[in-house]
């Protein structure tokens, strides 16, 4: 929408005659945002008269960090069931070099959107050996530190998974615990 705008400010030259034109596109994205219920904050810087634009992103319900994040302890007793998917974003040298989470699949963070948004129920059971997740399926991310597994993590919740969790430890906490 903000694009819009800069249209607007790029096609209407800034002569006094233009300005109730170009004001009228603002109050149109107002109007537009409005109607959508999508909260914003407009302010008009007065050198442009062009409107800066603020989108807050509002939840239903509050998120408890708590929730997206989990300890070895949990980690531990999630290798042990079949419903919990557990996946490895590092790169497969990395796997190699230093080992994996029992029962883990590996996905690289670069390849966790397509495979869990696009990638088809039947060839994610070939290439994986398990059933493609459904949304509420519990899904644990984890790669060495726990970055790259908050980035894989936040790609599943806009894919619709609504029960992904990020290991904060990640495979270093692992390694140093299960020794």
């Amino acid at each position: 929408m903000l694009a819009l705008a800069r249209v607007i400010r790029r096609i209407l030259p800034s002569s006094s005659s233009c300005q109730t034109i170009r004001a009228a596109g603002a109050t149109n994205i107002k109007k537009c945002l409005k109607r959508f219920n999508i909260p914003c904050i407009f302010r008009y810087a007065p050198s442009s008269h062009l409107p800066s634009i603020n989108i807050v992103r509002s939840y239903s319900v509050q998120v408890n960090l708590e929730d997206l994040t989990v300890d070895y302890d949990y980690v531990k007793k999630a290798t042990e069931k079949s419903s919990t998917l557990i996946i490895d974003v590092r790169e497969p040298h990395e796997i190699v070099e230093h080992g994996k989470i029992p029962n883990s699949v590996n996905i690289p963070l670069g390849n966790v959107s397509p495979v869990l948004g696009t990638m088809t129920d039947k060839d994610f059971e070939e290439v994986y050996k398990r059933p493609k997740p459904a949304e509420d399926t519990e899904i644990i991310f984890y790669c060495m530190i726990g970055k790259r597994s908050g980035m894989a993590q936040q790609n599943a919740i806009n894919l619709g998974f609504k029960n992904a969790k990020n290991y904060l430890g990640s495979f270093t906490d692992w390694a140093i615990k299960s020794q």
